[in-house]
């Protein structure tokens, strides 16, 4: 389970090193570079040019026109989007030093904007509690646990209606900010080889797109920091404008899917409907890949030069190709704080066994988690005997994947590199093949996932496959 999911000539870093902050030609720009874009001491990355800019601030107002007609993501993310486009210029505008402060300024305002100024001081107090332990003098350990009792005595209060004089809206966007990123964020001061700055920390967990899109990718701390400005600042915000194109395009979709073209399960007469259905069904995930991109591609537009979050998913070739494609930054998240440290802690073991034994506590986290993270967002926890099915069995099928992969001699990936060019006929049907295999049964192991119980879900499978 590498982070590729194509096979470079040569060695891709990995992800938290794959982007780096351009630097000045001269240390000591003088005064007369900020006439022409630059603030003494400025990367030339940064340089503003007006021209470059009014296309990438008319393009946003653009889009934000598209999702008031099309009324995409309700107003919470239209009022986001509104913020982003009014402090936009503002961020740009300011020296370099500037951008990350005013960056979770303008995040705590579209916070306050979105949910209150009650909810949001509440969001903000808690917030200041969990970083501030996470920053505490004493050992790490004892930071971890600490946030570890408090997390659990939260839910618990919670889960009792020990704490009902704070509004429901409050759980839902303070476990998309932590509860998976002070994960990676303790991994990194674990880690880490200096102190983090607040700054930094802050930019981490308040991000502007947040509050809109509850269901938010998992973004790696390092990756974010060291794409901060890595690229030209034009380049990056117009690489942002392309995805959040890509996102709207998908979320467009989701709603074709949703309201013209699927239909109830209780509707479920036949082949030709179980197989609407089912492929219905399926692409309604377009509403999450459109949300990632649209999440990432606004952090774009701040100067944040991220990786993308999915990877024509539809077209994968098999399991493993279909867990480096679909929702990357959860692959990656999975690979560096489980599966790699298992791999290492079982160095000693034979390679097909430590392989097997990773994937597996993979797949058992990922259950676990997405059972936690159904517990702060919608009150209920997600362990159901199809969620178990599902994961398990998608986990068995990677296993297998897994081994497959491994056992590939080097000797013959040496030949197919140097085979001939041009693919035959032969090829194509069989990646096609491929592909139609992993998506029909990815769509029916979806169906499984979304299934309120087992019993349902063969009552549908019989109903759909009676003549």
């Amino acid at each position: 389970m590498r982070p590729e999911t194509q096979r470079p000539e040569t060695k891709r870093p990995a992800l938290h090193h794959r982007f780096q902050r351009g630097v000045s030609q001269d240390a000591n720009v003088g005064a007369e570079d900020a006439k022409g874009g630059l603030y003494p001491g400025e990367p030339e990355v940064c340089r503003r040019n007006l021209w470059q800019f009014l296309p990438v601030l008319a393009h946003l107002g653009l889009f934000l026109a598209v999702f008031k007609v099309f009324r995409l993501e309700g107003r919470a993310f239209q009022y986001l989007v509104t913020v982003a486009l009014a402090a936009l210029p503002i961020h740009y505008a300011l020296p370099m030093r500037w951008k990350k402060p005013f960056f979770v300024v303008a995040s705590i305002v579209g916070l306050t904007v979105v949910f209150g100024p009650v909810a949001s001081s509440i969001i903000l107090a808690f917030s200041a509690v969990l970083i501030g332990v996470s920053r505490l003098p004493i050992s790490w350990n004892a930071r971890a646990l600490t946030i570890a009792l408090l997390t659990l005595a939260i839910g618990v209060a919670r889960a009792k209606g020990q704490i009902s004089a704070i509004p429901d809206s409050v759980w839902p966007v303070l476990a998309t900010m932590f509860m998976f990123r002070m994960l990676i964020y303790l991994y990194e001061l674990k880690h880490a080889k200096g102190p983090e700055t607040l700054t930094d920390t802050l930019s981490y967990f308040f991000l502007l797109p947040n509050y809109c899109f509850l269901h938010f990718p998992v973004v790696d701390y390092r990756t974010l920091q060291r794409g901060y400005f890595s690229k030209e600042v034009h380049a990056t915000q117009r690489a942002g404008l392309q995805m959040m194109f890509h996102g709207t395009l998908h979320l467009l979709l989701y709603r074709l899917v949703y309201h013209e073209w699927l239909i109830p399960a209780e509707e479920v007469q036949g082949v030709s409907s179980l197989v609407r259905y089912l492929v219905c069904n399926y692409l309604l995930y377009l509403r999450v890949s459109g949300q990632f991109h649209m999440a990432c591609g606004m952090l774009h537009l701040f100067g944040y030069q991220l990786p993308p979050t999915h990877h024509h998913y539809l077209l994968a070739t098999g399991f493993t190709d279909y867990w480096r494609r679909i929702n990357i930054y959860w692959k990656d998240f999975m690979v560096r704080l489980v599966f790699n440290p298992v791999v290492f802690r079982l160095k000693r073991w034979p390679q097909p066994a430590a392989l097997a034994v990773a994937t597996v506590v993979v797949f058992v986290t990922t259950w676990a988690l997405h059972a936690y993270q159904s517990f702060w967002l919608r009150n209920t926890w997600g362990f159901s005997l199809p969620d178990a099915l599902f994961w398990g069995t998608l986990g068995a099928l990677v296993l297998v994947n897994v081994q497959l992969d491994a056992r590939r001699s080097r000797a013959r990936t040496a030949r197919a590199r140097n085979a001939k060019g041009e693919a035959s006929v032969m090829t194509h049907l069989l990646r096609g093949a491929k592909i139609a295999t992993t998506f029909a049964t990815i769509t029916l192991l979806w169906s499984l996932w979304s299934a309120p119980s087992v019993s349902a879900w063969v009552d549908l499978l019989k109903r759909g496959t009676t003549l």
